[in-house]
């Protein structure tokens, strides 16, 4: 049983692959809206399960470009959207099944099964690779508009390779799977079989399909996609490229009124949908070790990956609850960009205990911003959603110099890992709330400019510098 899953979350996806592939699903993963169009067309799919938070695409506009394409795969939507209107939303547009996060791995897994069993469409059962199709009941192969006659061996080989379409199949598997025998080392039983494949299949003039996997075995079609943070970040590089420090201007045209759209209630409610994911991956984590005892050994690799998402989520509920209670009114109209980052690193402790995130200030003590909270809002609000959207430890410095009566403060980060893995840029995690948060910057005299880097850049009003010394 096939399923692709596509969740911009690589952590939370990894998971759920993982946990499916024990319940004994073949799983396929996206990142992106790309990957999941160029996945279809590579093969057949049981299933998909789909967030509707998938990076900067909008999975219910994924979903229904999808259905009006002619796509019958039942689709089981993933979502942090409880409102009785997303349901109805997602149903008229095509979702056969919808679950909310934080969820149960277990309700996920008999939902999915559940599907799988009502929606039982013959056409689904037909395999294909690129342009080869088989169908299993009536035992008939044909590539493009090629029929071909294959043999009840080549006939299981094929099928087995099809049905891991994109992986590779040892030598071994095949000989048993096909056979029925254990590989012997001077067996040549399979090569023999798979040239057979070869000349009926990949024709001169076609493109090649059957791949030799030099020392593992053969693989039909493209390799799956194996994607990463970097790979789903290079996914951008098609877009409208900034310059460090020039403001991003490719917000939809409704931010114009978005002073009334109450920025700072939709800012939180993006805290929330953060929250959702390292939720659900603690609580499927702490399923699965209860469902396969015998696989507590191999889910023990994924232990650290979840004490990080315990920690982040801890995180974004202390961000959630600083921004949701009322603020004092400040005494001053001016505070130390110093005093006021002491207060905000509080509220973010349990991270910079566990190295998850360290703070590297490059800012003079002499340096007096506003002392309204929406500063102290937006401070907050940056670093939970990095900390909430960042797959990797990451040091986040701040630095800050006053010109011209201006504070230019710039918040930069970067991983911690001895690899070097990419990491996030600013678009990435901030460009979907890029038009409220404009709106708060605003009412402080302030701009924001997100970059192609891992940078935001504000720039806002300055307090009088105190004096190096002055009480």
């Amino acid at each position: 049983m096939s399923i692709l899953l596509a969740d911009d979350d690589m952590h939370l996806a990894s998971f759920l692959s993982k946990s499916l592939e024990l319940e004994g699903y073949s799983v396929h993963t996206a990142l992106d809206e790309d990957s999941v169009l160029s996945e279809l067309r590579r093969q057949n799919y049981k299933l998909i399960i789909l967030d509707l938070n998938l990076g900067e695409t909008d999975g219910l506009k994924l979903l229904e470009k999808l259905r009006a394409e002619g796509l019958k795969t039942p689709v089981l939507v993933l979502s942090a959207r409880n409102r009785i209107s997303d349901r109805i939303k997602s149903f008229n547009l095509g979702a056969d099944d919808y679950i909310t996060k934080p969820f149960s791995f277990q309700e996920l897994a008999a939902r999915a099964k559940a599907l799988l069993r009502r929606k039982a469409d013959p056409s689904l059962n037909v395999l294909r690779v690129e342009d080869l199709v088989l169908d299993p009941a009536s035992r008939k192969a044909q590539r493009g508009k090629r029929e071909i006659k294959l043999s009840p061996k080549e006939f299981e080989l094929l099928l087995l390779l099809m049905r891991h379409a994109g992986e590779t199949v040892s030598r071994q598997d095949l000989l048993r799977d096909s056979w029925g025998l254990e590989l012997e080392s001077d067996s040549n039983l399979v090569d023999v079989y798979v040239n057979y494949l070869r000349k009926k299949i990949d024709s001169r003039d076609e493109e090649k399909l059957i791949h030799t996997v030099r020392g593992s075995g053969y693989r039909i079609g493209r390799p799956a996609p194996v994607q990463s943070s970097e790979s789903a970040d290079s996914e951008h590089s098609s877009d409208v490229i900034e310059e460090p420090g020039t403001p991003y201007s490719g917000f939809p045209d409704e931010a114009q009124n978005v002073a009334e759209q109450q920025p700072l209630r939709a800012l939180i409610n993006s805290l929330v949908h953060d929250l959702s994911q390292p939720l659900t991956s603690v609580r499927c984590f702490l399923e699965l070790t209860s469902m396969h005892e015998g696989a507590i050994a191999a889910a023990v690799g994924d232990l650290r990956t979840t004490e990080q998402q315990a920690d982040r989520a801890i995180a974004l509920t202390k961000a959630i609850s600083v921004l949701v209670r009322e603020a004092p009114a400040p005494a001053e109209a001016w505070v130390s960009l110093d005093a006021l980052l002491n207060d905000i690193v509080g509220d973010f402790n349990g991270l910079l205990l566990s190295g998850l995130l360290v703070l590297d200030r490059q800012s003079a003590p002499s340096v007096q911003v506003s002392s309204n909270p929406v500063l102290r809002y937006l401070l907050v609000l940056f670093m939970s959603k990095l900390v909430g959207r960042t797959n990797n430890p990451v040091v986040l410095t701040v630095a800050a110099q006053v010109k011209e009566g201006r504070c230019e403060l710039a918040l930069k980060w970067k991983t911690t890992e001895a690899s070097q893995t990419e990491i996030a840029d600013a678009r990435s995690i901030f460009l979907k709330d890029l038009p409220h948060l404009q709106a708060l910057t605003a009412t402080l005299g302030a701009e924001i400019s997100l970059t192609s880097q891992p940078e935001v850049l504000l720039s806002l009003p300055a307090g009088p510098q105190k004096m190096s010394g002055a009480a």
